[in-house]
């Protein structure tokens, strides 16, 4: 957890009394790999996936080659500086969020750039969806450990990383971990997240999961 996440974890303003979610941003409240592969296209690039990383996913449209890692990386940085404020909601996601925000208190944990931080706060917000948002970088275990340190009340980490999940559930063994993603094109290459104990297939299936768990 760099000093940066760690200060605005500090400003966050949390009952402890209450349940708390916290919500991943990308595949799980907005989609990343659609809108990426709809700007590789203007950039004579392709999306490939043939697994769960990035990793040679890169391809030149006209040659089919993979991107050397310079020009994979200018890509990805290209996308997240010009695109962010952009990045479309994921169906369903915000009314799911209203509707749970009636049993626990949501919060936004991303690793998006601190440089972008800003940019998907106002996307987020356009689209529906203002609560508040933490940037973070690396695992996510940490950070979590840090919003919960004085919690007293039920709390859940919904992710669509399997290895986020993975993290937050070792540093955190009293969170409920859910892996949950909306991207069709990831999901077949997706591992099995360790530590998650609910793992929904669709924005109504996780709110009423949510929810029964709450009403216990």
């Amino acid at each position: 957890m760099t000093p940066n996440t760690k200060k605005q974890i500090s400003g966050l303003n949390i009952d402890p009394t209450l349940p708390l979610m916290i919500f991943d941003a990308d595949e799980v409240l907005v989609h990343f790999a659609e809108p990426f592969s709809n700007y590789l296209k203007k950039h004579n690039h392709r999306l490939h996936l043939t697994g769960y990383r990035l990793d040679n996913a890169i391809k030149k449209s006209e040659t089919d080659d993979v991107a050397d890692p310079e020009t994979a990386k200018d890509l990805v940085w290209g996308f997240i500086n010009e695109e962010t404020k952009n990045q479309p909601a994921a169906k369903g996601a915000p009314e799911a969020l209203k509707k749970l925000q009636e049993y626990a208190q949501i919060i936004i944990l991303s690793n998006v750039p601190h440089s972008v931080h800003d940019d998907r706060v106002l996307n987020l917000k356009s689209i529906g969806m203002d609560y508040p948002l933490i940037s973070n970088e690396g695992m996510k275990g940490p950070a979590v450990k840090e919003i919960l340190k004085d919690h007293k009340a039920e709390s859940f980490f919904i992710d669509d990383n399997p290895y986020q999940v993975e993290s937050v559930y070792n540093d955190n063994q009293d969170t409920v971990c859910v892996h949950f993603s909306v991207c069709d094109l990831v999901k077949p290459y997706m591992p099995k997240a360790v530590g998650a104990s609910i793992e929904p297939t669709s924005w109504d299936d996780l709110v009423s999961k949510l929810i029964d768990r709450l009403k216990g």
